[in-house]
C-alpha cells in the first residue's frame, strides 16, 4: 500500500514539474521542508520576526510541532491568531472571462501578509450532467409555457453545458477557493483587505464574498490548512470546469535568479530578490551587456564589479570615457591612460612569463595587420598573415639564440622545462594544450607539490639532449623559453622591421616585402604614433587592477584606436593567463567589437573565451552600437561563448529581435525590455536602472528583470585621470 502511494505521490511530482514546459523548476519538498511551511502558515509572526524553531521531529504530529496559539474569534469578524488579526474571503462569482495571468490581480498585490488556499476536488461528470438535465427539463417546460428569448438562450446554454461534459471536453471540479489575510492591527487589516477586494473586482466581475463570523471564518481557515483536503465545511465551494479553472490557479513566483550561490544581489520587479553569480560550479559563466547609451549600463556594472571584488584577485578594464574610475580609485588604483603622447610602452612581442603559442602569434598577426591595412582580396590577406608568421617566428629563434648565448644556465633549464612540460601533457587529458600543461606543472611546483617537483628533477641529461635534438621537439625549448626572458630579452617592433626591411627571406617578393617594412615603420619608436607600439614594456600590470582608458586616442586616428585596442587586449589576456590558475581574474571590454573587429578578430576572440574561461577568468563583452556589433564579424564569437546575458533598452527594437532569434529569447521578454524606462526619465527617488538577466544554458533557462537602485550621487565633478608616467607605472 505505502509502495504504491509512494509512486503515485512521484507520478504527481513529475506532473507538477512539467506543468510548466520546463521553463520554471518545481521541486519536491522533503519532511522538514513541509514542517517548516506549516510553521510558517500558522505562526505569521514567527515568520515575521525570523524566529528559529526546533528540528523536525518524525515522532510528534503536526499540531504538536506547529500550532502553538489559539485562534480568538472576534466580534468584528476573523479571528486573532499568533498576536495578528486574520480575515477571511472567498470567491463567490467566478470571472467572466479568463485569460492566462489573470490570477495576477491576486498574487502581484504589493504586500506578502495573505494566503490563497484552492481546494480542489474532482466532480463525476455522471452526477454533474443529471443535474443540468433536470434543469433542462424545467427550463423547457417554462420555455413551452412563454415563449422568452432569455429562456431559450439559458437553455441552449445548459445544453452546450451537457454536451461538453459528456463528450469529456470539460472536466467538472468542486471548489473552495479561500484567501486569507493577517496584519498586527484592525486597521491595518482592513487597508488589506480592501485592497485584496479591489483586485479580486478587477478579475473580469468576479465577486468575493468576506467571511464576518468567526465560526465560519474559523472553519474556512481550517479548510486552508496545507495538505488538508477533507473538510467537512463546503458551503462555500463552487462548480468550475477546468477550461476557466486553470486560469484561476494561483500559481505564483518572483523571479530569483542564482540567489542560493549569489555573489551580488539586486531588486527584482516586484520587492524580490535577484542573485547574480559570475561562476557556476567552479566555471566562469562569461557574459555580454548590450544596451543603448543612457541605460544605464556603466552605472550597473560598477555596482556589479564592486559587490564581487573581494572574490576577485585581478581585474582588468578597457573602455573609453572613464565610466569606471570611481571603481579603479576606489581599491586604490588610478587609470592608465592610452594616447599617442603618452610615455608608456607596450611590446606586443613580450609573452609575459609564458611560452610562445600559437594565439600569441595570431595576436600579433592580427595587429599588425590592423597596421597595415586590410587588402582587397581574401587570398592576399592570407599570403600577407603566413609571410608575417614566418618572420616572427625567425625574430623569435633569434632572440633565443642571443639569449641562450648570453645565459647558457638559463638556456638549459628552459630545456628542462620544455621537456617536463610536454612530458607531463602526455599525462593529462586529450584535448590538453601545451600551455595548459605548462602552466599545471609550473602551479604545483610554486605551491611545493612534491610530485610535480620530483618529475622535472628526474629528467636525466640524456633526456633533455635527445628533446632538444629532436626535429619534432626541438622548437618547443625555443618557445618555452620566452617564458624565462626579462622584457628587455624579447623581440620589438623596430627588431621586426628591421628584420622585414635587411633579411628578406629569398622566396618573398622584395617589392612586397619593402612594402610591408615602409607601413609598419610608422608604427615604431620614430614613426608617427610615438613609442606605444615599439620597445621595452614600461607598463605593469601587477596591481589588482589594470584600468585602460582608450579615449584619449582621437577618434579620427580610427587603425589607431583599433590597434591600441587590440594591442591591450591582448597584452592584458596575456598577463592573466600567466596569474596562478586558482586566482579568479576578469576582464571587461567596453564596445568590443571597435577594436577586436579585424580578420581574423572572430578566432582569436573565440579562442581566447575558451582560454580565460579555463584560466579562471571572467570576461564580459559591452556593447552599446548593436547596429554595428551585429554585423562585426567577432559577434558570432563573442554571442556563441557567452553564458549570461544583461539586456537594457535598445533604440531600436529590430536590435532585440534580432539578438532574439538567436538567443531564443521569449517574446514577452522582448516587449518588457522595450519598455524599461530611461533612468533620466524617472524622479530622483525612484531611478533605477532596470534590465533584463537571461541564462540560456541554464536548466531550465532563466529570464527575468531585476533593477540597479543609483545611491544619491555625492560627486558631481567631472570624471577626469592622473596621467602623470609615475602613477602609469606600478
Amino acid at each position: 500500500m505505502i509502495g504504491e502511494l509512494q509512486a503515485q505521490f512521484e507520478d504527481f511530482a513529475h506532473t507538477l514539474c512539467t506543468l510548466f514546459q520546463g521553463e520554471t523548476p518545481v521541486t519536491a519538498m522533503g519532511d522538514e521542508e513541509h514542517c517548516r511551511y506549516l510553521r510558517d502558515f500558522l505562526n505569521p509572526s514567527a515568520t515575521e520576526h525570523n524566529e528559529q524553531f526546533v528540528r523536525f521531529d518524525p515522532g510528534l504530529t503536526i499540531q504538536e510541532q506547529c500550532w502553538f496559539s489559539e485562534g480568538v474569534g472576534q466580534p468584528e469578524g476573523g479571528f486573532v491568531l499568533d498576536g495578528q488579526y486574520h480575515a477571511i474571503l472567498t470567491l463567490d462569482r467566478w470571472p467572466q472571462r479568463t485569460r492566462s495571468g489573470i490570477i495576477t490581480h491576486l498574487t502581484g498585490l504589493p504586500f506578502l501578509d495573505y494566503r490563497i488556499t484552492v481546494n480542489i476536488t474532482p466532480e463525476i461528470a455522471r452526477g454533474e450532467i443529471r443535474r443540468e438535465e433536470k434543469a433542462i427539463e424545467r427550463l423547457a417546460g417554462e420555455y413551452a409555457d412563454q415563449k422568452r428569448h432569455s429562456l431559450a438562450v439559458a437553455l441552449r446554454k445548459k445544453e452546450r453545458k451537457v454536451e461538453n461534459l459528456a463528450s469529456g471536453f470539460v472536466r467538472p471540479f468542486e471548489v473552495g477557493y479561500i484567501i486569507r489575510l493577517w496584519a498586527p492591527t484592525r486597521e491595518a487589516l482592513r487597508e488589506k483587505i480592501t485592497a485584496m477586494q479591489a483586485a479580486i473586482h478587477a478579475m473580469d466581475g468576479a465577486q468575493y464574498f468576506e467571511c464576518a463570523i468567526p465560526t465560519t471564518a474559523k472553519k474556512l481557515f481550517f479548510a486552508s490548512w496545507p495538505g488538508w483536503t477533507h473538510s467537512s465545511y463546503r458551503h462555500r465551494n463552487h462548480y468550475a470546469e477546468d477550461n476557466y479553472l486553470a486560469d484561476l490557479l494561483p500559481f505564483s513566483a518572483t523571479f530569483t535568479g542564482a540567489l542560493a550561490i549569489a555573489e551580488a544581489i539586486y531588486d527584482g520587479s516586484h520587492q524580490n530578490l535577484v542573485g547574480l553569480a559570475t561562476a557556476v560550479g567552479g566555471s566562469p559563466q562569461h557574459a555580454v551587456l548590450l544596451g543603448m547609451t543612457g541605460a544605464g549600463k556603466s552605472a550597473v556594472m560598477h555596482d556589479l564589479l564592486m559587490q564581487t571584488a573581494a572574490l576577485f584577485a585581478y581585474t582588468v578594464i578597457i573602455e573609453e570615457g572613464l565610466s569606471y574610475r570611481p571603481f579603479t580609485e576606489t581599491l586604490g588604483e588610478t587609470p592608465i591612460i592610452v594616447h599617442p603622447d603618452a610615455a608608456l610602452t607596450i611590446n606586443y612581442l613580450d609573452t609575459q612569463g609564458l611560452p610562445l603559442t600559437q594565439l600569441h602569434l595570431a595576436s600579433a598577426v592580427a595587429l599588425l595587420s590592423r597596421m597595415i591595412g586590410v587588402p582587397g582580396s581574401d587570398e592576399r590577406l592570407a599570403l600577407r598573415s603566413a609571410q608575417l608568421t614566418q618572420y616572427l617566428h625567425q625574430l623569435y629563434r633569434d632572440a633565443f639564440t642571443e639569449w641562450a648565448r648570453r645565459h647558457p644556465e638559463r638556456a638549459m633549464e628552459a630545456s628542462r622545462l620544455a621537456c617536463a612540460a610536454h612530458r607531463w601533457r602526455l599525462r593529462l587529458p586529450a584535448g590538453t594544450t601545451p600551455l595548459d600543461a605548462f602552466v599545471e606543472l609550473r602551479d604545483r611546483r610554486a605551491a611545493g607539490d612534491e610530485e610535480a617537483q620530483q618529475f622535472v628533477a628526474d629528467l636525466s641529461e640524456a633526456d633533455l639532449t635527445q628533446f632538444a635534438q629532436d626535429p619534432t621537439t626541438e622548437r618547443l625549448v625555443g618557445q618555452t623559453a620566452c617564458a624565462l626572458f626579462a622584457p628587455e630579452d624579447h623581440p620589438t617592433h623596430g627588431a621586426l622591421v628591421d628584420l622585414l626591411a635587411f633579411a628578406r627571406f629569398p622566396e618573398h617578393p622584395k617589392e612586397e616585402i619593402d612594402r610591408l617594412a615602409t607601413l609598419l615603420r610608422a608604427w615604431s619608436a620614430d614613426g608617427a604614433y610615438g613609442q606605444l607600439f615599439d620597445g621595452v614594456t614600461t607598463v605593469s600590470l601587477r596591481r589588482p587592477v589594470a584600468h585602460f582608458e582608450l579615449g584619449y586616442v582621437p577618434e579620427q586616428a580610427v587603425e589607431l584606436k583599433a590597434a591600441t585596442g587590440l594591442l591591450i587586449s591582448g597584452f592584458a589576456r596575456q598577463h592573466i593567463l600567466a596569474l596562478p590558475r586558482v586566482q579568479r581574474k576578469r576582464i571587461i571590454f567596453e564596445e568590443v567589437a571597435r577594436f577586436l573587429d579585424v580578420p581574423g578578430g572572430e578566432t582569436i576572440v573565440a579562442e581566447s573565451y575558451a582560454q580565460l574561461r579555463k584560466f579562471n577568468c571572467w570576461a564580459v563583452s559591452i556593447v552599446q552600437q548593436y547596429a554595428r556589433f551585429k554585423t562585426s564579424r567577432i559577434r558570432p564569437a563573442v554571442i556563441g561563448n557567452a553564458k549570461q546575458f544583461f539586456l537594457m533598452r535598445q533604440s531600436d527594437r529590430g536590435d532585440l529581435s534580432d539578438l532574439a532569434a538567436d538567443l531564443a529569447l521569449p517574446e514577452s521578454a522582448i516587449d518588457v525590455i522595450q519598455h524599461y524606462p530611461l533612468p533620466e526619465q524617472l524622479p530622483a527617488a525612484q531611478r533605477h536602472s532596470a534590465l533584463c538577466y537571461f541564462a540560456p544554458t541554464s536548466q531550465p533557462p532563466q529570464c527575468g528583470t531585476l533593477r540597479h537602485i543609483e545611491p544619491p550621487a555625492q560627486n558631481t565633478e567631472p570624471a577626469h585621470a592622473i596621467t602623470s608616467t609615475a602613477a602609469l607605472v606600478a
